[in-house]
């Protein structure tokens, strides 16, 4: 084997620190579409020339690593090489099979032939006797290195049966690559999948694939739908229901009687209770005040909040209120409280405000469900169509991806009157409407449907005699093909490359990943996934470069259906906004790259919320269109934001919309200080030279500067101090690169980053809009992430940390407290927390480092809290990529 072309920058980059990364027999590289990633995997094979096992999530995916040989050994026909298997019944040196498959092997109730349309994420994973099989093999076949492909697919389950894998063969080594890793799971779930796979050592980026011109320039949109009038009546009902609830729950003496018996209103040793769940505190306070009866004062003091800090009763506190009074643990109910309490479960289930412990007053996942899967997104589709032919004409290449097929009508033949969001749906609106309608594809995994004209262009690109076709339509102008899924989709992939259909309508399933069509110009997520690693996948689909189209640009659409009326018809632009949070693009507001829904500049969907019905919606798809037009920009736009030096790359970076109150406070006290001693030592020269009264101006100037130099040598370490806080804390973003600083080289003495303090650099962008971004370059990515996780875990609301850092601050009567929480990282021990709150001290200011796992430690961790509460109102510091 020998690779047979030039790699790129950053597949030298990647493969240049390969030994190094293997020193904990991990290799954990996270590579965006069209970055090569099975070609980095086949090199790793080819240095490490050791017997490897490939598990893929798809068949198309397992069968790309053997067609990807030709690059390194320049046969004809890949699957003829000796040393090749795509079988685990098998195996050889490089065998490339589906994590399916091996399930397959080992699980009788499963059928050998996988379902390219069930995703992994619903396999159950092997079971512990099937783990023993898989050891077996392993051991009977002396394969010593898996690589998982799209390894992001693994459930929970997968993970622990790898681990057993990896923890009898401790010198395995186990190559992890994927373009999407879940960095939206929650915690636990992360740390187990990092576990399995090791750190990410290597990241190549979008934004570094653009600049090195292997993706196209590309810009995500945003097209808003209005519910439909039964999708709102189904809200609207909702809606009533829960006004109607928290009405009658208000008015009513017994439950108020209830929530009056809590034991938390008599406070008594409670703290530990308390700062698990602050916010049952916080309900009974709100409620207190909206029925305006007589303040907890003790409650109140524990909490260390006044009257005007509790906020209005509204659908959140109500759902925390509810929820605790129907599921308390703590609370001794009576006979005549429990009897209302199972009344109340009983109302609330008929109706369908509460399934078995979940209770749907702030949100309604059947609410969220009916918006993300809206028909009106049928017609969306259309609108989009229309408007992209008109744009791009002859060169249009649109894909629109669905996570359901929907039909059941077609196959039942019976009018069911209510439309779905799905593929078929979507199919026959476009069909119906659209000026290019003998040009349209549907391929899904059950149907496929092409124009009678394209029927025999479809059949030249399919090898095998076993074919069906059915006609379609009144005048039969659509036929209904069946084949071999895996030729069928190579032939559609065939015809829309050459442009003898301009559209493919399919599903994410089939489509989403691992699917190759250079020439999309245009892409319609027509799906209800709010998950990164779904989102980047198919997005992926659409940003591929086309060598017969090196200008290409392409647009991704978002679709959204909002009814604004409603305060549960947002869910579905919230489940969007999320869905932002994670991939990076080019943004709206600047000229840079960055992670987030705030680069979409989004602003009419918001800012005509109050006006009507309608008006964010024509007001956001106006504003959309408007960005439409200047497609011809994008490509120069992206030019220019990627216009750094060499070393740019997507950092892992922190946003916050503040600078914690440290630096004003220190600023205040240091200039106070300062002016104190100057007017001080004024005050004593003067009094000095009126009682000695100088007979000369020589001897009143060395009078003079006698009584400076004197009072400045008594105050000269506290001055010199003072001095230094100016200069480090003067600039607006002073007391966030100081903390920063204090976090960094913390990180390097504890042992979690390796690269040299000296070469690293604390990162502070300042915007215009107030808010602030924080990274650590000169370090692997690996390490800004860990910085990155670190400082959103510092300037957060505190939580439960197991050490608080208080800052306490007074002078000239006043006071106030600082609290920051110390990193997970350093918590686990005493002397690693010491390690940070040195370098705290060192830093940042003098502090005080508090246990809070001692009485006195949950009374300070409980203030604390208190004192962060507000901020959970206003816009969260979180984890934010951006190209640097």
């Amino acid at each position: 084997m020998r690779f047979r072309h030039s790699w790129r920058p950053y597949q030298e980059r990647v493969l240049n620190a390969i030994k190094e990364h293997l020193n904990d027999e991990r290799l954990h590289v996270v590579a965006a579409p069209g970055a090569g990633k099975t070609t980095l995997g086949l090199e790793v094979f080819r240095v490490l020339e050791k017997t490897t096992l490939v598990l893929s999530p798809t068949r198309v995916i397992r069968d790309q690593w053997i067609e990807r040989l030709k690059d390194f050994t320049g046969t004809g026909d890949e699957t003829k090489l000796n040393w090749v298997s795509n079988s685990i019944h098998d195996p050889k040196v490089l065998t490339s099979i589906t994590y399916q498959a091996l399930h397959a092997k080992f699980a009788e109730e499963l059928n050998a032939d996988e379902d390219e349309g069930v995703l992994l994420e619903e396999d159950d994973g092997l079971k512990d006797n099937e783990v023993n099989s898989f050891i077996k093999v392993i051991e009977e076949h002396k394969i010593q290195i898996l690589i998982l492909d799209e390894a992001h697919h693994l459930r929970a389950e997968w993970w622990r049966a790898l681990e057993k894998v990896c923890e009898y063969f401790p010198d395995i080594i186990l190559v992890s690559l994927t373009a999407t890793p879940p960095y939206d799971a929650q915690g636990h779930e992360w740390a187990r999948y990092e576990q399995l796979c090791g750190p990410i050592d290597e990241e190549i980026s979008v934004p570094e694939l653009v600049k090195a011109g292997t993706l196209c320039a590309h810009q995500d949109f945003i097209w808003a739908c209005n519910a439909t009038a039964n999708e709102k009546n189904q809200i609207k009902e909702y809606d009533d229901r829960v006004s109607t609830l928290c009405h009658t729950l208000f008015n009513s003496d017994d439950f108020k009687g209830v929530v009056l018996s809590h034991p938390w209103l008599a406070p008594d040793e409670i703290e530990a209770d308390i700062i698990k769940e602050p916010q049952i505190a916080i309900a009974l306070l709100v409620f207190i005040k909206a029925k305006s009866l007589p303040s907890n004062e003790e409650l109140m003091a524990l909490l260390d909040m006044k009257d005007e800090d509790i906020p209005e009763l509204g659908r959140h506190w109500w759902q925390i209120l509810i929820q605790t009074i129907l599921f308390s643990k703590t609370t001794q109910h009576s006979d005549s409280d429990q009897q209302f309490i199972e009344q109340l479960k009983k109302q609330l289930r008929t109706s369908e405000l509460l399934n078995k412990r979940e209770l749907s007053l702030e949100r309604s996942r059947r609410m969220e469900r009916s918006l993300s899967l809206s028909t009106s997104k049928i017609l969306a589709c259309v609108t989009i169509h229309q408007l992209e032919y008109k744009h791009r004409g002859e060169s249009l290449r649109q894909v629109i991806l669905t996570d359901y097929i929907r039909d059941e009508a077609l196959l039942s033949e019976l009018d069911t009157g209510e439309i779905n969001l799905g593929a078929w749906p979507i199919f026959k609106g476009l069909t119906s409407s659209s000026t290019i309608a003998d040009q349209i594809g549907l391929l899904t995994g059950r149907i496929c449907v092409i124009p009678t004209c394209k029927l025999q262009l479809l059949l030249n690109h399919i090898d095998s005699n076993n074919v069906k076709t059915e006609s379609m339509g009144s005048k039969e102008q659509y036929q209904k093909v069946t084949a071999p899924l895996n030729q069928l989709t190579s032939a559609f992939t065939e015809l829309l490359m050459n442009g003898d259909i301009k559209v493919l309508v399919g599903t994410r399933s089939l489509l989403g990943e691992g699917w190759d069509a250079p020439a999309i110009n245009s892409l319609i997520l027509a799906s209800s996934v709010g998950s990164f690693m779904l989102t980047n996948q198919m997005r992926g689909r659409a940003i591929r470069i086309d060598p017969k189209n090196r200008d290409k640009i392409s647009t991704i659409w978002h679709l959204v259906a909002i009814n604004a009326k409603s305060y549960a018809g947002w869910s579905d632009y919230h489940n969007l906004k999320k869905r932002f949070e994670t991939f990076v693009g080019l943004s709206e507001k600047e000229l840079t790259i960055e992670s987030g829904f705030e680069r979409m500049q989004a602003t009419s969907i918001e800012s005509s919320y109050m006006l009507n019905e309608t008006a964010p919606i024509a007001g956001n798809n106006r504003q959309m269109l408007r960005r439409y037009r200047k497609l011809g920009q994008i490509s120069e736009r992206w030019n220019d934001a990627l216009t750094l030096d060499e070393t740019a790359r997507v950092i892992p970076s922190v946003k916050t919309n503040k600078t914690p109150k440290l630096r004003g406070l220190l600023l205040k006290h240091s200039f106070i200080y300062l002016f104190i001693q100057v007017v001080a030592l004024l005050s004593g020269v003067m009094t000095s030279i009126a009682y000695l009264t100088p007979r000369s101006s020589s001897q009143l100037l060395l009078v003079l500067l006698a009584g400076i130099a004197g009072v400045l040598i008594y105050k000269l370490p506290k001055t010199i101090s003072i001095i230094k806080t100016v200069f480090l804390y003067l600039p607006i973003d002073g007391a966030l690169k100081q903390i920063g600083k204090a976090l960094a080289e913390a990180l390097c003495q504890a042992g979690y980053i390796e690269t040299s303090i000296r070469q690293m650099k604390v990162n502070v962008t300042n915007l215009q809009d107030g808010t602030f971004y924080l990274s650590l370059s000169g370090c692997t990515f690996y390490e800004s992430s860990v910085f990155a996780d670190c400082l959103a875990e510092i300037l957060a609301p505190i939580e439960n940390p197991r050490y608080l850092i208080l800052r306490e601050g007074e002078f000239l009567g006043t006071s106030r407290d600082d609290y920051h929480a110390v990193p997970m990282k350093f918590a686990a021990k005493k002397e690693r927390a010491q390690i940070f709150y040195n370098s705290w001290q060192k830093n940042v200011s003098l502090s005080e480092l508090i246990y809070t796992r001692t009485e006195e430690g949950r009374r300070r961790l409980l203030k604390a809290k208190m004192k962060s509460f507000s901020s959970i109102f206003k816009d969260k510091v979180k984890r934010q990529d951006r190209w640097q």
